[in-house]
């Protein structure tokens, strides 16, 4: 068996993109994931088309969204990992509404996704986001997702995440 030789992004930190206007930078996240011609994660195929930030402010971001075939099941509906993938990059992508210097800044991993689906969401739906910080400390955050078509709830979910503490840079 050989081992993946390929080059590894190291831990994505937040850090430098604190100092931007809060829509800017939850902005710049996507950019640094979607634009990347070096990076084509899985991420990039859900959320790296048709999506667009609607509304942002601290502890809340609204995103719209038109549901691709290629996020669809074999039923022509958003498929369930699909719908995962979109709920834990955008609730993610929530924590730099109240990011600052020394407070989630160091990046964070997802500890748990508790996913909820109540109405299929048709393939070519014209979707609004909702994520909403409910608690975020040093240690821990949990974000809220819901996704709605024609203001009814299909998907929800609630995401735990694990936060590091930034990493210092190393002076020369």
């Amino acid at each position: 068996m050989t081992k993946d030789k390929s080059p590894r992004t190291p831990n994505f930190q937040v850090g430098g993109l604190t100092s931007l206007p809060i829509r800017e930078r939850v902005q710049a996240v996507f950019d640094v994931i979607t634009k990347d011609p070096n990076y084509s994660g899985f991420d990039t195929h859900a959320v790296g088309q048709n999506l667009t930030l609607v509304d942002v402010q601290p502890n809340v971001a609204k995103w719209e969204m038109e549901i691709g075939s290629h996020l669809c099941n074999k039923s022509g509906n958003l498929h369930g990992g699909a719908a995962a993938t979109i709920l834990d990059n955008l609730t993610s992508a929530a924590l730099l509404t109240i990011a600052r210097p020394g407070f989630l800044d160091g990046g964070h991993v997802s500890r748990t996704i508790t996913m909820s689906y109540l109405r299929p969401v048709p393939g070519g739906s014209r979707v609004t986001i909702d994520c909403e910080i409910q608690a975020a400390g040093r240690n821990t955050a949990n974000i809220s997702g819901k996704i709605f078509v024609d203001g009814k709830l299909c998907v929800s979910c609630i995401h735990d995440k694990v936060v590091f503490a930034r990493q210092p840079t190393a002076k020369l």
